[in-house]
C-alpha cells in the first residue's frame, strides 16, 4: 500500500484524493436493505457479530440474485477440494495416529494413557482446524473470486471499480501460508493433549487460522502484505475470531461443508472486512 495514501473507510482501497475514486463512499449491508457505517472500534460483542456474519453470508448466497449465476464453478471446486482433503487426510492420518496412541511412549506415557480412546480423534480434529482451511483455499479459493467481487459490488454499489490486481490465483501466497501452518501443526497436536485448556486453546487457534485464511483475498486485493494483513486483523480481533469460529463450525454442517464452505467463507470475510475499521473518516450513510 502506498505510504502517502490512506485507505478509503468504505472500500479499503488506498487513495490520495479527498473522495475515493473507486467507490461512492456509501456502504450497504450484505442483504442490501440498509446502509451501514464501518465500525469505529472492535469490542468483545463483535465476537457474536462475527459469528452472525456466517449466517448472513449463507442467506445472501442462497437468495442474492447477484450470486445465483456464479455458483457452478465455486460449488464444484469446493466439493472436489473438501472430498480430497477430508477423505485423503483421514486415509493418510487415521492409521498412524491410532498407532501412536496404541504403543507406550518413552516419555509422558500418562498423557497417552489419558487419551488412549480419544487421541486419534483429537489429532484428526486438530489437523482439520489448522490445515483444512488453508488447503481448501489453496485448491478452491481462486474459483471464489467472482463471488468476492459480487459481494463488494452488492455492498459498495455497482459504481465500485476494483483495481487490476496480481491475479485471482495468488498461489504463491496461499502455498506459503500452508507451509507456515504445517510448521504450526505439530505444536497443535501437542497442545490439544494438555488437560483442561488444550482443546479450548486449539479451538481458538483454529478460529484464528480460519480468519487469517479467509480474510486473505479481500485484504490482499488492497495491496496488503501478510504482516500488514495480520496487523489489520489484530485491530478487529474479536470480529475476526467470531467469524473464524463460525466458519470452523460450518465445516461440520453436512452438505454445507461439501458444497458451499469456501463460498460462504468468501462472502462472510469480504462483508466483515468492509465493515471493519480502516482508519480515516467514516463514510456518510445515506438516508
Amino acid at each position: 500500500m502506498n505510504a502517502t495514501a490512506s485507505p478509503c473507510p468504505a472500500c479499503g482501497h488506498p487513495h490520495e484524493n479527498p473522495a475515493c475514486v473507486r467507490c461512492p463512499g456509501v456502504l450497504r449491508s450484505l442483504d442490501g436493505r440498509h446502509t451501514v457505517a464501518p465500525a469505529s472500534a472492535d469490542r468483545v460483542l463483535d465476537l457474536v457479530r462475527g459469528l452472525g456474519e456466517v449466517r448472513r453470508a449463507l442467506f445472501a448466497l442462497l437468495h442474492g440474485k447477484e450470486f445465483i449465476g456464479l455458483l457452478r464453478l465455486p460449488v464444484a471446486m469446493n466439493a472436489i477440494a473438501f472430498v480430497l482433503i477430508a477423505g485423503g487426510g483421514f486415509g493418510l492420518l487415521a492409521s498412524p495416529f491410532a498407532a501412536v496412541f496404541a504403543e507406550p511412549w518413552p516419555l509422558f506415557d500418562g498423557i497417552r494413557e489419558a487419551h488412549a480412546d480419544t487421541g486419534q480423534s483429537l489429532w484428526l480434529l486438530v489437523s482439520w482446524l489448522l490445515l483444512g482451511p488453508p488447503l481448501l483455499d489453496l485448491i478452491a479459493g481462486a474459483a471464489q473470486e467472482p463471488l468476492r467481487l459480487a459481494t463488494e459490488r452488492r455492498m459498495l454499489g455497482t459504481a465500485f471499480t476494483p483495481p487490476p490486481g496480481p491475479g485471482s490465483l495468488r498461489l504463491r501466497e496461499r502455498a506459503r501460508l500452508v507451509a507456515w501452518l504445517l510448521l504450526l501443526w505439530p505444536l497443535g497436536l501437542l497442545l490439544v493433549l494438555m488437560p483442561w485448556f488444550g482443546l479450548p486453546a486449539v479451538a481458538l487457534l483454529g478460529a484464528a487460522v480460519a480468519a487469517i485464511v479467509w480474510f486473505e483475498p479481500p485484504l490482499a486485493s488492497r495491496g496488503l502484505a501478510l504482516r500488514e494483513r495480520l496487523r489489520w486483523l489484530c485491530r478487529s480481533r474479536w470480529r475476526c475470531l467470531g467469524l473464524g469460529l463460525g466458519l470452523q463450525l460450518a465445516a461440520f454442517v453436512p452438505f454445507l461443508n461439501v458444497l458451499g464452505l469456501t463460498s460462504v467463507a468468501t462472502l462472510a470475510a469480504t462483508a466483515a472486512w468492509l465493515q471493519m475499521p480502516k482508519g480515516g473518516a467514516q463514510p456518510t450513510a445515506a438516508a
